[in-house]
């Protein structure tokens, strides 16, 4: 069944607000009935596998899902209690920890990839090509730092042999068409538009650092941790909803096409494109606490915190095998 429609999404996006999506929930005497659960998304993002946590709801428990536009607003909204989960990468989360400005904790994952460096098509094909021109780099986060590990195996510098021009996510593909940038390290599925329109070529060496694909974490807030049924709870939908998506880690082309077609209206191009570089994902094992602690380690060594966080109280492990 259709989750949303495409001008109730839209209009969600421009009201800001929150959106209680009725759905389908299972079970006669569920645990936590009659509760509601406060969680949230980027608008028409692909890291969107909370909009089908009502799907998988227990009857009687309402998912609520709010429209964010920063991480700093879904830590605050952590924080205060005004959401129960959220999805947010290491950087800032590492930060907010070290400072003692977040309390909240991973119960699992939301997506993967998702992030991309592109480069004017024919021009900058490779990651030494970006020596003496300008990069598009968004606010302080992952994709910072992938970009700096990438330049310093270059030889290059950011600041020095790379001219870092801060802007907006959404700016990145207009920046890049009109010259004003010859490369940018931006998310989807803005990358894949550029890639499609035939502007910009995928530098396929993203990935190669030690924040590997980690896109987006799953965050319990304080007061949900002090839950531990209802954390439970909203981890397991999120294993779901993500299994929906991406049975087994392989995308669900049908699945993925009612989203980004029909609900966030992606082009027919982009979407068959952007497929190759997204992926919903619950799994928190091995392998993305090596990329969390890779990226606090590359945080660390280039001053971007003065010492590394103690990585454990990050972790809410008795969520990640469910």
């Amino acid at each position: 069944m259709p989750l949303l429609s495409r001008r109730g999404f839209l209009g969600l996006t421009a009201a800001g607000a929150a959106v209680t999506l009725a759905g389908c929930g299972s079970g006669a005497a569920p645990a936590g009935a009659g509760r509601t659960i406060r969680t949230c998304v980027y608008a028409r993002n692909h890291a969107s596998a909370p909009l089908f946590w009502q799907r998988f709801a227990p009857e009687g428990v309402t998912v609520e899902v709010s429209v964010v536009t920063s991480s700093a607003q879904i830590q605050q909204g952590l924080e205060a209690g005004r959401l129960d989960f959220g999805l947010i990468g290491p950087y800032s989360t590492i930060v907010g920890h070290l400072d003692d400005t977040m309390h909240s904790k991973i119960v699992g994952m939301v997506a993967r990839q998702g992030i991309g460096l592109v480069g004017r098509a024919g021009v900058v094909t490779d990651v030494a090509d970006l020596a003496g021109r300008k990069v598009a780099v968004p606010p302080p986060g992952q994709q910072v730092l992938m970009l700096t590990v990438l330049l310093d195996r270059a030889g290059l510098a950011l600041g020095r042999d790379v001219e870092g021009v801060p802007l907006a996510y959404a700016d990145h593909p207009a920046a890049l068409e009109r010259g004003d940038v010859d490369a940018y390290i931006g998310t989807e599925p803005l990358c894949t538009q550029s890639v499609v329109a035939g502007i910009g070529s995928r530098l396929t060496t993203i990935f190669d650092t030690p924040i590997g694909d980690f896109n987006t974490a799953l965050w319990a807030s304080p007061s949900m941790l002090r839950d531990p049924e209802m954390c439970r709870l909203g981890a397991s939908m999120q294993k779901q909803a993500a299994e929906y998506l991406s049975p087994g880690g392989v995308n669900d082309r049908a699945a993925w096409r009612d989203l980004l077609v029909e609900q966030f209206g992606y082009e027919q191009a982009i979407y068959d494109a952007v497929l190759e570089n997204v992926g919903a994902e619950w799994r928190f094992d091995a392998e993305q606490v090596s990329q969390v602690e890779g990226a606090g380690a590359v945080m660390a060594r280039t001053g971007v915190i003065d010492r590394e966080p103690d990585y454990e109280a990050l972790y809410a492990r008795e969520y990640w095998d469910i």
